[in-house]
């Protein structure tokens, strides 16, 4: 399950509890296309690089901003630029104080239905955060491309709509191909092989063009040359979701928080890439009740559903955690809402680092960590706060296959709201889960920023 993406930050750690506030950089992946200017995210880097893609203008289905945050105590500069689909570009710099937050709207700077926004940092420790206009939908900014994406779970069906947002952060063109798989199996569009796109510029794949009128599609992105960025946007009614995918399939995927209260829908969507069946089966744990493991055996290069509310089987008793094993490897989405407006939801990565931070400026439902390993884990908490305050910090033991509150074994917070939160792990065995407040409760799950 490990990400390529992802990198220790313990480093940061030991900053923040050796100078006040002070942290450092989410960190690029080992295998990552060189940027622009061949930037490094090392902790001692003159500079750095984010990507974010997935914003649309005025008539798209995520219209937003990206909120920069600066972790440490020495303003940053940030050179920014924005790109559309329409090959607009536009260009602004941005200073970024000690532990300041800033934000920016792609459509008041180039005109296009849809938006890339590239950042260049001098130094380490600058974050960024995708966020709908709405702030129901958000999505951690990258430091690096990837060469194979999959995103589980996209509908095309009537009132809905699938787009994976694309950018290419290098300075040469990339060449990609998209394989769908659905109940109907598996499909390779003529016009989604082959694509290619220019150095540093942004597309669109509207799924529907080709993939007409169908529910819980699976997508593999396979990058023939070079490397690119890939946010999937679901629009579902009036719901609108980033669809961060993962990196490679898994034959165990964690859900710590998924919603079972009257009223709200839930499923894990899953995607069998594989020639043979696969037997798969979700482990629902939840307060009081004992539930009989939900099984499903899933067609070769096909999609399917595994539902956790309504049903009978699930009491309707809060959130739930849920552990999904395979036979074989797999790619998934837990998809949440009420009736037929569903969010989908990426699976978080184990790691031994996350940072928790209140970009959608609603604060947090719930926020959890997870020991998916079999050892007991030591944890600890570190807000990042601003100059002039201190750092309030904590450490607990986490034992193995267990998922906590936050704010149950952190008291130096009573909130999350206005809050940032570096969590950190002995081992690469963590798990952060977050929903954001919604009604039905559960029904918006966001991801932390996890040194991607």
């Amino acid at each position: 399950m490990a990400s390529p993406r992802r990198s220790p930050l313990l480093a940061v750690l030991a900053l923040l509890l050796t100078v006040v506030g002070v942290v450092s950089t989410l960190t690029k992946s080992n295998n990552a296309a060189v940027a622009p200017s061949s930037l490094s995210t090392a902790p001692g880097a003159e500079s750095t690089a984010l990507y974010c893609t997935g914003l649309t203008g005025t008539k798209g289905d995520a219209l937003g901003h990206v909120t920069f945050l600066n972790t440490t105590s020495s303003a940053k500069k940030l050179n920014i630029e924005v790109v559309a689909n329409t090959g607009v570009r536009a260009s602004s710099t941005m200073l970024l104080g000690a532990h300041a937050a800033q934000s920016i709207h792609p459509e008041n700077l180039a005109t296009g239905s849809s938006f890339a926004v590239a950042a260049q940092v001098n130094g380490a420790g600058v974050v960024g955060d995708e966020v709908a206009a709405d702030a129901t939908a958000t999505t951690p900014c990258t430091t690096a491309g990837v060469t194979n994406w999959y995103g589980a779970g996209f509908d095309t069906t009537v009132g809905s709509s699938a787009i994976l947002s694309i950018y290419n952060p290098t300075a040469t063109a990339a060449v990609f191909n998209v394989a769908t798989y659905s109940a109907s199996g598996f499909i390779a569009p003529a016009p989604f092989q082959g694509v290619a796109i220019a150095a540093h510029a942004q597309v669109e794949i509207d799924l529907g063009t080709q993939i007409v009128n169908t529910s819980n599609i699976g997508v593999h992105v396979k990058v023939l040359r070079g490397s690119i960025n890939i946010v999937g946007v679901q629009g579902s009614g009036h719901v609108t979701s980033f669809n961060a995918g993962v990196l490679a399939l898994a034959t165990t995927v964690w859900f710590p928080r998924v919603t079972t209260v009257l009223g709200a829908s839930a499923q894990l969507r899953i995607t069998n890439t594989n020639s043979l069946p696969v037997d798969l089966s979700a482990s629902v744990t939840l307060a009081n009740f004992q539930i009989a493991p939900q099984t499903l055996t899933l067609a070769p290069y096909a999609s399917g559903v595994i539902v956790i509310t309504p049903n009978s089987a699930i009491p309707a008793a809060g959130y739930a955690t849920v552990t999904l094993r395979a036979s074989r490897p797999v790619f998934t989405a837990l998809a949440t809402g009420t009736g037929t407006a569903l969010a989908l939801s990426a699976p978080v990565t184990p790691s031994t680092d996350f940072l928790v931070g209140d970009f959608s400026g609603k604060g947090y439902d719930a926020a959890t960590v997870t020991n998916t390993g079999s050892r007991t884990i030591v944890v600890k908490f570190a807000t990042v706060v601003g100059q002039g305050s201190q750092s309030v910090t904590g450490t607990t033991q986490l034992a193995a296959h267990t998922t906590e509150d936050i704010l149950g074994l952190f008291s130096g917070v009573s909130s999350l709201k206005a809050t940032t939160l570096l969590v950190t792990s002995s081992r690469s065995s963590l798990l952060v889960t977050t929903t954001l407040p919604s009604s039905p409760v559960g029904t918006t799950v966001v991801a932390p920023l996890d040194g991607r």
